[in-house]
């Protein structure tokens, strides 16, 4: 072979060598440094986790969750039911509001005992204080429409 195709043959070989990945590659670890992502061949975290000493969480069992809501269910049912003595409109306004938060029930209780105060207000014979009964029983109206008292 002549000296020309010994350095083509010599070329052609040191093209694919360079071509052909390396045997040892790295492993390379993605992290978070001051808000900026950084390549490191380290792990980013030198905090080992031990996944054998880890919590496991515990299911409820099915049939103590149905005895709770079986026990929430009946006592709704028995507040369901007229009481002795209580009117058709006392009944049912009873009803309404056990639908409520406790919060707002207790907000509709304190309007009950509110709003006849301000009615009485608005016999005053002073006008100023006519107007400010007015304006309160307005609020109280409306608070009591939006809660559905």
């Amino acid at each position: 072979m002549s000296l020309k195709s010994n350095l083509w043959m010599l070329s052609a070989l040191m093209c694919l060598g360079a071509g052909s990945p390396a045997s040892a590659q790295q492993q390379v670890y993605k992290c978070w440094s001051r808000g900026s992502v950084v390549y490191t061949e380290r792990p980013c975290s030198k905090r080992v986790l031990n996944a054998d000493e880890a919590p496991v969480p515990v299911k409820p069992n099915p049939k103590e969750v149905d005895i709770g809501r079986i026990e929430q269910n009946r006592a709704l049912a028995r507040s369901m039911r007229p009481m002795a003595g209580e009117s058709t409109e006392q009944f049912e306004k009873r009803r309404r509001r056990a639908r409520l938060l406790a919060t707002d029930r207790d907000e509709c209780a304190r309007i009950d005992t509110r709003m006849p105060v301000e009615e009485a207000s608005m016999k005053n014979p002073d006008k100023a204080e006519v107007l400010k009964a007015e304006a309160a029983l307005a609020a109280s109206r409306k608070r009591f429409g939006q809660l559905g008292c």
